[in-house]
């Protein structure tokens, strides 16, 4: 594609496949280098069409008129000078009425207006106009509204135009007839007049077509309803004729359309007309507007805002047309003590999170009340400014280092948009090269590729540029800067890149050399998108639910068959493959049926997320063409199945995929059905010691090293390796597999492979395999150099995740001050989005910062968890390694314990040697026993190599076992608990549980009838499938629910579940509180031992478990402690006759008595330690048990046995 632009040739190369990093062996030494930039975490203003807004109308004192835009003496004061707009304001919003610039009919009075437009554009700020141009309110008989005198009142004492008295709250306020001609015939006039003057004005943002409450303004839902319209005819072509007359008049400056705001009687037979009579038509015909953007509701943190329903108009705006038309917001007052200043945090989540608005505002502040606002709202207010709109960044480009005359400059340059909205104008990229001792341009090229108006969060966008360079450029060495520009052909958007001057960023330098030899060519574009599953624009029977657990504003919940949600403003970058990531919490045999205008391109088995509300990513390859597309989601069956987001990244020859089903030749391996797996596609089977797959042609773009991620799974434990050999030669050595857990576990794991460019021959070869592992693919990923630091004060939110929508001061999350983010509490959260990654690769991360104690937290990528440990220190540096895919990514950092201080943490790639830990020792110990643990590190090839120094562990529950620094394990009690040691970053895991042979435990599940429930609200869910004992339960969820058991024994422990949503629990035990229990947890975790009491008497007691909130308490099972005396005993066997035999045992302290037993037949009961048997057979084979008594007759959980053969 050929551009000719400011005289230079521009060519968009649209595939280009060999790295700049990485040259063919044939060609000389690169004249070329990456570079990278972070988002600077600057608020940017004066950017067109997005910002911060500032109500420059004085707040009326309530009691008193107030002034209209004539008479304002805070717009006297700017207009004069003595005031100005505030330097971090960006749109001033304006309310000016009809009468204010028509005081009589065919009058215009416009010296006032120009005098502020002046100053406006002085100030280099942009102006929302709000005409107020239709019912008039009555401020003397309700102090709550705008003073102004709406339409002038000549409209209807000179002009004739008929009005009726509206409902207006609890008034009545003068309405025009709209549909009247005269009323239409003066409005078109009036419009007219004012866009003929102010339409493109520099100084202009937008109109905003305000109070029409025909179209749901929500001052006039009330109005709206019952406007007097004489048939549905007169009315659609009213409001057509008021769109029109906007529409007409305002070609260069945008025109706003207001906000939703009505609701839906469903019951009502005319529902449709219902809705149509609000917003739905005027949003519809807005829509098809060039030059038009929406206003939405009022957003305020009264409540988590985002209707999922369907009885709102606002999900339809919020959700379908946000990627068409620009969205804008406006707050409640900013003091206002229930919905606002309740939980600034809250407000400001709504606004960007759940509204994508491109310019927000707290309203009527006015110049006296903007700093009080600012005060109040503290970082919540900069987070605001900083994400409201469009944000552009550059985070890498790569690029010719030395050029010629006449010849090519090559760049490939990354852009991503890393704030909630996006901009509804194309801005071209320019490139310049400038004399670095004069400043002067010296060439400048541009391209216009790079589409804006699709750019949104989460959407990677690289162009490979490339511009022919004029034959006389002067040699020397030049900077190199970007730029985008505006109609004017001059620099307009602020982007967030460090450096800027002018709206103009420097990136590097180049060299002019006669002579210069072209390098290789740039990589294939990196495409990506992300849908948000909350996000439909149509459903059946599915729904949005509130944020999960690993946080976002909410995610796409469908539980029956038939249940769908529908994306139809899907805008596809590219053409090709696509692979697809969906974030999902599901049961292992759900299915999800991928649509694509109306034609079905997969059915999903879905993979197991592990649990309920618990997610993991699985994809799929999905062949999408360029433009738009509408995505529905269907499930064919039914069960809980949660969609968070779903991720979508072109391939390219970068990655290379060798599918093992699609081998050109095999030996010994058989392809099977794997459509478990997280790909959908088959694998290869029934593997042995030998067995080989070939695949021939494999291209590979470029000499490097490459990661090797291999995806698997195995039916039981036996040792796997395998080797890679590349053109007959072994390419790897022996490279060794886990165990994965199961055929329907998958795992990857991953190595590191030198390949050169070119065609090759790829062979898998099976060291080791006993037909143990299925093989699903391989794919290879070009690696590369990459560091990149982020600040830990740059965050994109941050809170607490037990207090998500809860407001508990200022500090109920983090606190930065210095530079340092630190009053990190338990389970205190920074989140870091649109975290850009050049190629998929191994991510070292290290963390700096201080621990008053040791601690931990959770970094977690897109929600995947990772560990990390801290010591106590006042300077530490931490560190863990993750696998990072190319492409836009969430990162999470979750504290686990007090005392922590950030100050930043850097992502460096790397394919060291040293790939994860290994931890050996004895997975079953019993109390009283120490085991000692090994650790080896494994490498890239798998080989393993012991480690001493340098490691720490830490147990998961210190009170079942403890470990010291050497790795030596002292059980404690009996239960399960897991190991961990770290060492480089790398943390593993060793499953231990620990026996107690001195207890015998007897495991009461929930359904035993001795388990007393309440009679309300306690309900039993059997067949949970999440690992439950016994796979039920019992769960309650009101304050003050208790459950009681009475058993026999010296302990008792209660096994329930860990959540978000689970309770605080009161332990009495015979009365007596023991605990006060927290079942909160961020991952659900069932089958848990929440409380442990051991060291009763033996004997009978009670157990009551007391819910603390409304939340939920889960009883599981119970577990009932009783001493095992008779540990090593036997029974002693005696007088063996041919039809008798005596019984000898040990005496059991708290026993009344024992009862004998032959086979499964109790024979008699005594008080004693003896026993004779009588009545048996000659040479007969017997086995008798002997089982204490408890008081009342019921056996203890302990028995001896002892088998006989009588005499004959």
């Amino acid at each position: 594609m050929i551009r000719h632009v400011l005289g230079v040739t521009a060519t968009t190369a649209a595939l280009l496949v060999v790295p700049a990093h990485a040259a063919s062996a044939a060609e000389p030494a690169a004249a070329r280098t990456t570079v990278t930039f972070s988002d600077t975490h600057e608020i940017l203003h004066g950017n067109p069409y997005t910002g911060t807004a500032f109500d420059v109308n004085t707040h009326r004192t309530p009691g008193t008129p107030g002034y209209t835009f004539t008479n304002d003496p805070g717009i006297t004061d700017f207009i004069e000078g003595t005031k100005k707009i505030p330097a971090d304001a960006d749109v001033v919003r304006l309310q000016i009425a009809w009468a204010d610039f028509e005081p009589d009919d065919g009058v215009f009075v416009w010296d006032r207006l120009d005098a502020f437009m002046k100053r406006v554009n002085e100030q280099g700020k942009k102006v929302e106009f709000q005409l107020l141009m239709s019912e008039a309110p009555d401020y003397k008989n309700d102090p709550g509204v705008f003073p102004y005198e709406y339409p002038p009142a000549w409209l209807f004492d000179k002009a004739g135009v008929p009005f009726r008295m509206a409902p207006y709250n609890d008034y009545f306020s003068k309405q025009p007839i709209y549909y009247n001609p005269i009323y239409l015939d003066r409005l078109k006039r009036a419009v007219d007049a004012f866009a003929g003057r102010y339409d493109g004005d520099p100084g202009v943002a937008w109109v905003d077509l305000r109070a029409f409450s025909l179209f749901g303004e929500w001052s006039g839902w009330n109005d709206a309803m019952n406007f007097p319209w004489p048939d549905n005819a007169t009315r659609v072509a009213t409001l057509q004729a008021i769109l029109k007359i906007y529409d007409d008049a305002f070609d260069k400056s945008m025109v706003m359309m207001q906000n939703a705001g009505a609701e839906v009687n469903k019951n009502d037979p005319d529902a449709d007309t219902q809705a149509k009579r609000f917003s739905v038509f005027g949003y519809d015909k807005a829509a098809t507007f060039k030059n038009w953007g929406v206003r939405s509701d009022t957003v305020n943190a009264g409540f988590v805002w985002h209707n999922y329903g369907d009885t709102s108009q606002a999900p339809y705006v919020n959700r379908r047309l946000r990627r068409d038309m620009i969205q804008v917001s406006e707050g409640s007052n900013w003091d206002n003590p229930t919905i606002m200043l309740n939980n600034p945090r809250l407000f400001v989540k709504n606004s960007l999170e759940g509204y994508h608005s491109n310019l927000q505002g707290i309203n009527n502040t006015g110049f006296e009340n903007w700093q009080p606002m600012k005060d109040a709202y503290g970082e919540w207010f900069e987070t605001l400014a900083r994400y409201t709109g469009y944000r552009f960044l550059m985070p890498t480009a790569t690029y010719d280092t030395e050029v010629k005359p006449g010849g090519e400059f090559r760049i490939s340059h990354t852009w991503t948009n890393n704030a909630v909205g996006f901009s509804p104008r194309r801005y071209p990229v320019e490139v310049r090269f400038t004399d670095k001792s004069t400043g002067d341009v010296v060439w400048r090229g541009t391209d216009a590729t790079l589409d804006q108006t699709k750019l949104f969060k989460g959407d990677v966008r690289q162009i490979n540029s490339a511009f022919t360079l004029p034959a006389d450029l002067p040699t020397g060495s030049y900077d190199v800067a970007v730029a985008m520009l505006g109609e004017d052909g001059k620099p307009a958007i602020e982007l967030a890149m460090p450096g800027g001057k002018g709206k103009v960023y420097p990136i590097g330098a180049v060299q002019v050399v006669a002579g210069a030899v072209q390098a290789g060519l740039p990589t294939t574009p990196l495409t990506q998108f992300t849908i948000q599953n909350e996000d439909y624009t149509a459903a059946v029977g599915a729904y949005g639910v509130e944020a999960p657990p690993e946080g976002g504003l909410g995610a796409l919940y469908m539980d029956a068959a038939g249940e769908s949600a529908e994306y139809d403003n899907v805008d596809v970058p590219a053409t090709g493959t696509y692979r697809v990531e969906f974030r999902a919490s599901s049961e292992e045999a759900n299915h999800l049926k991928f649509e694509v205008d109306g034609k079905e391109v997969t059915t999903v088995k879905v993979p197991d997320s592990g649990g309920y509300n618990t997610y993991r990513t699985f994809e799929r390859q999905i062949p999408l063409t360029e433009g738009r597309h509408t995505i529905k989601l269907t499930r064919p069956d039914g069960r809980w199945f949660f969609l968070n987001w779903m991720r979508f990244t072109l391939e390219r020859p970068e990655s290379v995929t060798l599918q093992a089903e699609s081998a050109t030749e095999q030996q010994g391996t058989q392809n099977t059905d794997l459509t478990d797996s997280d790909d959908g596609t088959p694998g290869v089977a029934y593997i042995d010691t030998g067995d080989w797959s070939r695949f021939d042609d494999v291209s590979v773009p470029a000499d490097g090293k490459y990661l090797l991620q291999l995806r698997y799974s195995t039916v039981n434990d036996k040792p796997l390796k395998f080797r890679v050999e590349v053109d007959g030669a072994d390419a790897t050595g022996p490279l060794s597999l886990g165990p994965t857990g199961g055929m329907l576990s998958p795992r990857t794991e991953d190595f590191v492979l030198p390949l050169t460019a070119g065609k090759h021959s790829v062979k898998v070869v099976w060291i080791e395999a006993s037909t143990s592992v299925v093989w699903n693919w391989m794919r290879l990923d070009l690696q590369g150099t990459s560091e990149q630091t982020v600040e830990a004060e740059h965050w994109t939110m941050q809170w607490n995740t037990d207090q998500e929508w809860n407001w508990k001061g200022a500090d109920t999350g983090v606190v930065t001050k210095d530079g340092i983010v630190g009053g990190i509490d338990p389970h205190d959260y920074l989140r870091y989005e649109n975290v850009f990654v050049p190629y998929t690769g191994m991510y070292k991360v290290t963390f700096k910062g201080s621990a008053a104690e040791d601690t931990t937290f959770r970094f977690e990528v897109d929600g995947d968890r990772n560990t990390v440990f801290v010591p106590k220190s006042d300077n530490a540096n931490m560190t863990t390694w993750v696998k990072i895919p190319a492409g836009l990514h969430t990162l999470r950092i979750v504290s686990e314990g007090s005392g922590l201080e950030l100050d930043r943490f850097t992502l460096t790639a790397s394919t060291a040697a040293i790939k994860a830990l290994d931890i050996t020792g004895a997975s079953t110990l019993k109390v009283g026993e120490p085991g000692q643990l090994s650790v080896s590190t494994v490498a890239a090839d798998g080989t393993r190599t012991p480690v001493t120094k340098g490691v720490t562990f830490k147990s998961s529950d210190p009170s079942i076992a403890t470990v010291d620094a050497d790795g030596l394990v002292t059980p404690r009690t009996w239960g399960t608990a897991t190991i961990t040691a770290i060492h480089d970053g790398f943390s593993g895991e060793h499953k231990l549980t620990v026996t107690d042979p001195k207890v015998v435990l007897t495991y009461v599940n929930d359904t035993d009838q001795r388990i007393v429930y309440p009679a309300d609200d306690f309900i039993y869910s059997p067949d949970r499938g999440m690992g439950d004992y016994g796979d039920d339960v019992h769960a309650g969820w009101r304050a003050g629910q208790a459950v009681e058991f009475t058993f026999t024994g010296t302990g008792i422990s209660l096994l329930s579940e860990r959540y978000s949503d689970m309770s605080t629990i009161d332990i009495y035990v015979d009365g007596e509180l023991k605990a006060t229990v927290d079942c909160d947890s961020p991952v659900r975790l069932t089958a848990q031992r929440v409380f442990q009491l051991t060291g009763l008497p033996m004997g009978d007691h009670t157990i009551k478990v007391v819910n603390g909130a409304d939340k939920f308490l889960i009883i599981d099972a119970f577990v009932v402690e009783t001493p095992n005396t008779w540990n090593g005993a036997e029974l002693g066997v005696g007088n063996v006759s041919a039809k008798s035999v005596t019984l000898t045992w040990p005496s059991v302290p708290t026993a009344t008595g024992y009862a004998v037993f032959n086979g499964g037949t109790e024979v008699m009961r005594v008080t004693g330690t003896t026993a004779r048997v009588t009545g048996l057979r000659g040479r007969t084979s017997y086995t008798f048990t002997v089982r204490p008594l408890a008081a009342g007759g019921t056996t203890l959980p302990i028995e001896l046995s002892a088998t006989v053969q009588t005499k004959g």
